[in-house]
């Protein structure tokens, strides 16, 4: 009987720990919906500057980077705690972007055939 108590606690606390956890990536998420303005300093200058656009669909987020006129579909957009990171085909290029989001502001990294280069951005209110 004891071991049953100690199994199911145990389920119990796995279960509790996944659900808060979920709820902890979603809140996390919901923080990161919305436009970014970004600055890529060393970036060519056609994408030094543009915006992130982060959006929901169901319990998935999704993006697009807007450059200029052109909007570049996000891949692989993944949100774990305070990091996201995500792909994208620019002009034939696979870039990886890998970002730290903290209240309003994001930092990190884009990774390309050439290398890395800093990123940054604010949250547009």
């Amino acid at each position: 009987m004891k071991s049953l108590v100690v199994k199911n606690g145990i389920a119990l606390g796995l279960f509790l720990a996944l659900v808060v956890g979920n709820a902890f990536a979603a809140g996390k998420a919901k923080d990161l919906i919305g436009t970014w303005n970004y600055e890529a300093p060393y970036a060519p200058y056609e994408y030094s500057t543009g915006k992130l656009i982060f959006t929901e669909n169901g319990d998935k987020v999704e993006g697009k980077i807007k450059i200029g006129e052109y909007e570049i579909d996000m891949r692989n957009v993944k949100v774990e705690g305070d990091k996201v990171t995500f792909g994208a085909y620019v002009e034939g290029e696979y870039i990886k972007v890998d970002a730290t989001v903290k209240k309003n502001s994001l930092t990190g990294t884009v990774s390309y055939s050439e290398g890395t280069m800093e990123v940054t951005g604010e949250k547009e209110k």
